[in-house]
């Protein structure tokens, strides 16, 4: 099983590098774009990390993680909603998903989450978060991270990242393997993209900015969108 799992990752990868080689370079559609019937055929979770107490990382400037992750989640709703991509959103607000009475809020906001995962039965689940490593403040950039067991996983994980790999954006790192909640609570294809870092200035400046937001949430659906393509070719 081991070794299918590693031919279909390796003529995926190949077809994923012929494609984009010979794909067009695709503006950064505008700001006021027109939502779409989902025409697609599938659907995607995305899931902005933390919210309500939670807030996740933070800068020295007071810049908290959760925030951004719900905003960047919104522009990439939209932009798969543009595709024809159906969308669930584990969260929509600035809250959490736990229940006021759970003793234990966090494993309770997490489960919450599964369980939207497991009714929506996604083609895959994409979870938005922001890294900070306040010991290097000089690392910067974002990175995909994919369940350990999926191969389906780590080809959209890989596609993301070669697709800003490969942009104006001077990022140039590989997607790895995480060990994360959320990539491993239910069998579907799953994903977590840190954005970048908050203990960077030049990151944490670009995050705080809607266009920067829109632009990450524009280059994560295209891979998406192409890599979906590819996979249901094969």
């Amino acid at each position: 099983m081991r070794n299918l799992d590693k031919i279909i990752v390796e003529v995926v990868v190949v077809s994923l590098c012929l494609f984009f080689v010979f794909a067009i370079t695709i503006s950064i559609p505008s700001l006021d774009l027109r939502v779409h019937a989902r025409t697609a055929g599938y659907t995607v979770v995305i899931d902005a990390g933390h919210g309500g107490k939670d807030r996740g990382a933070s800068s020295k400037n007071g810049t908290y993680e959760s925030d951004i992750n719900l905003s960047i989640a919104r522009f990439l709703k939209r932009e798969f909603e543009t595709r024809g991509v159906g969308v669930v959103m584990t969260r929509e607000t600035g809250d959490w998903l736990a229940s006021a009475t759970a003793p234990n809020k966090k494993k309770d906001d997490m489960n919450e989450r599964r369980k939207i995962i497991e009714r929506t039965k996604p083609e895959l689940v994409i979870s938005i978060h922001l890294n900070s490593f306040p010991a290097d403040t000089s690392v910067r950039g974002l990175q995909c991270f994919y369940d350990k067991s999926g191969a389906v996983s780590k080809v959209y994980a890989d596609a993301v990242q070669t697709e800003f790999n490969k942009s104006e954006l001077n990022i140039n790192r590989i997607a790895k393997t995480g060990d994360y909640y959320i990539l491993d609570c239910t069998a579907y294809p799953s994903i977590l993209v840190e954005c970048g870092f908050l203990s960077n200035s030049h990151d944490e400046k670009m995050l705080k900015t809607t266009e920067y937001q829109r632009i990450l949430a524009h280059y994560i659906a295209e891979a998406v969108v192409k890599t979906q393509k590819i996979l249901s070719s094969i």
